[in-house]
């Protein structure tokens, strides 16, 4: 949602939004949002200055959830290893999310896990198929949204998110609230996507825990340590860095021998499904995709900067908790939760607009100045060339 009465019409949500979601529009030239266009990625919310962007909020409905009388579980992405610095004990935050209310607190690695594993089986069985892996929502809608032929190619895997909603069902029952708690604002459109054992009844990010932990004067110095409840995760705690996922099942990414891509960001996000569009016959790889710099850097973090501590504390977080890992009891939990339903499909939902006239698309360069050459481009419109601004 874009505020009108703070917006100071810098047009930066314009030119920042990889699928031109925000145009212009009224007397008044103010940006607008086209919600059939958006893919939830955050990019608007992270360049306003204005403050004039804001996303849904779940914070009023888990006080809600959490006020019910029914057994709520907190499922919590790993990257709030490198969210909280200003806490020096994972097991504090894990107390801290227990103080809101929450019956149970799982951490989403070992989600990671058994997502990881179903990956490396896919790719085991590679029958000369390649796949873009369908971890990250906002991945996966921009393929649904603008490149629908590809729609075969994304890997028919849950997100970890998903699968984690489903363990902790069967570890505590069907009837079991389930509130995600992590970076990503385009995984509030993921949560809706089921109505079986692995919908989630809240997607809160971490900017909404620190506002409910303002609201209910919970701080460090008023907890004790507290473990996340079992089943507890391996190498799954890597996930919020893009190649995590891969160490996690076992999935080969050696520069030589590997059989997958990794890359990240914004642009490259673009590039990478443009390129395997185009050339995935020559490249021979399956591609993991973030639209941000991993999750880490999601648009639900409440501090953009510092990526390379955050990277530290993710790496250093998980050697903590590797150091006295009890692997006996996690095989066992692997193999308890092996019948965990992890197949998805999805939905085509084309929003490509119709290929203008190229009289048209020559005269409008002209009127501007710009070459007529289809690479042209200074990147200043937001645009990746001059012809597609046109």
């Amino acid at each position: 949602h874009i505020d009108h009465q703070k917006c100071n019409r810098s047009y930066a949500c314009v030119r920042s939004c990889p699928v031109k979601a925000i145009t212009i529009a009224g007397e008044n030239a103010v940006p607008v949002v086209n919600h059939n266009r958006c893919i939830g990625c955050g990019s608007c919310v992270s360049v306003c200055g204005s403050d004039a962007v804001s996303y849904r909020s779940a914070v009023d409905d888990t006080m809600a959830i959490l006020a019910s009388g029914d057994k709520v579980a907190a499922i919590v992405d790993p990257t709030i290893s490198g969210e909280f610095p200003d806490i020096t004990d994972y097991r504090k935050f894990v107390d801290m999310i227990r103080r809101l209310g929450f019956h149970y607190v799982n951490e989403v690695s070992f989600g990671v896990d058994l997502v990881a594993r179903k990956y490396r089986e896919l790719f085991d069985n590679f029958k000369g198929k390649y796949y873009i892996m369908a971890n990250c929502p906002s991945v996966v809608s921009y393929v649904e949204k603008f490149h629908p032929d590809l729609i075969d190619n994304l890997a028919p895997v849950v997100t970890p998110m998903t699968a984690m909603a489903r363990v902790v069902r069967k570890a505590y029952g069907k009837d079991l609230k389930v509130v995600f708690i992590g970076p990503c604002l385009s995984a509030k459109h993921d949560g809706t996507l089921f109505q079986d054992d692995g919908r989630v009844d809240a997607v809160l990010t971490f900017q909404g825990l620190r506002k409910m932990f303002e609201k209910h004067q919970i701080t460090e110095s008023k907890v004790e340590y507290s473990e996340f409840d079992p089943p507890i995760g391996n190498l799954g705690s890597l996930y919020p860095l893009s190649e995590g996922i891969l160490h996690a099942g076992g999935v080969s990414h050696d520069l030589l021998s590997g059989m997958v891509i990794t890359t990240d960001g914004k642009e490259n996000m673009i590039e990478a499904i443009y390129e395997f569009s185009e050339h995935t016959e020559f490249i021979k790889k399956h591609f993991n995709i973030f639209y941000d710099e991993g999750c880490l850097m999601g648009p639900g973090t409440t501090d953009k900067s510092l990526k390379f501590l955050r990277r530290t504390m993710v790496v250093d977080y998980a050697n903590k908790r590797l150091k006295d890992f009890d692997r006996e009891a996690w095989e066992k939990n692997m193999e308890r939760y092996a019948d965990i339903n992890l197949n998805r499909t999805f939905n085509k939902d084309d929003q490509r607009l119709p290929e203008p006239d190229q009289d048209q698309i020559e005269e409008i360069m002209k009127s501007l100045g710009k070459s007529l050459d289809q690479k042209a481009s200074c990147s200043a419109c937001g645009f990746r060339t001059c012809r597609d601004f046109a």
